[in-house]
């Protein structure tokens, strides 16, 4: 968008008449979005790193406790009450949405502190539930402090994806005025740049000395 109108408003005449009367209008939607999700994608980077990595740790963790209780037991190859601790072994825990991992995490403390498995001394799952309670406080921060900066983000990209779409709606109606004023295909896309075409990979022979 912004390129043809550029190159429009360079060529003058009817080119730059239309460019600001069809495409003007749009660039004015889409500047403000794209100066502000640059905006809080520098202002917010530092946040979301340091959510990234409280992530990381704290599923480092989990599977770090999954192994040592499961060494502590025995190393049995099934066990219900490991079971219960692990209902999806470190899945369970881990993986979905960040923002939630903190709670299921402190599911799994009051787990360990109860003492769900019988085989399992007191202090060992009391240690590692304080290591897994101060891992969750940790993530827990980290998700709050980035909360608000990954909702304007995801916001941001949704309503930039949406003005891509008009983009391409305004410059298909200046194509259509254009053609309408008499211009022909190859003065049209001296401003307007033609749609890069995906090329596909080539046929690559079977190699007849793969299994020798």
């Amino acid at each position: 968008l912004r390129t043809t109108y550029v190159a429009a408003k360079a060529r003058g005449g009817v080119f730059a008449e239309l460019a600001e009367v069809q495409l003007a209008p749009a660039i004015a939607l889409v500047d403000p979005v794209e100066a502000e999700l640059a905006q809080v994608t520098t202002s917010s980077a530092t946040l979301v790193a340091q959510l990234d990595a409280a992530d990381h740790d704290a599923d480092a963790l989990v599977a770090d406790v999954a192994d040592r209780i499961w060494n502590a037991i025995g190393r049995p190859g099934r066990d219900a009450a490991y079971d219960v601790l692990f209902p999806s072994g470190n899945a369970y825990y881990v993986r979905g949405d960040v923002t939630e991992q903190p709670a299921r995490m402190a599911l799994l403390v009051g787990l360990l502190r109860r003492g769900v498995h019988p085989r399992l001394s007191a202090d060992v799952a009391n240690a590692c539930a304080a290591e897994l309670e101060q891992s969750a406080a940790r993530l827990a921060s980290a998700v709050d402090a980035a909360r608000e900066p990954r909702t304007r983000l995801t916001l941001l990209g949704r309503t930039r994806t949406a003005l891509g779409r008009t983009s391409a709606i305004e410059l298909g109606a200046f194509k259509r005025t254009l053609k309408a004023r008499g211009l022909s295909e190859a003065e049209i896309h001296s401003v307007i740049p033609h749609r890069a075409r995906s090329i596909a990979a080539p046929d690559v022979a079977p190699n007849a000395n793969a299994n020798a």
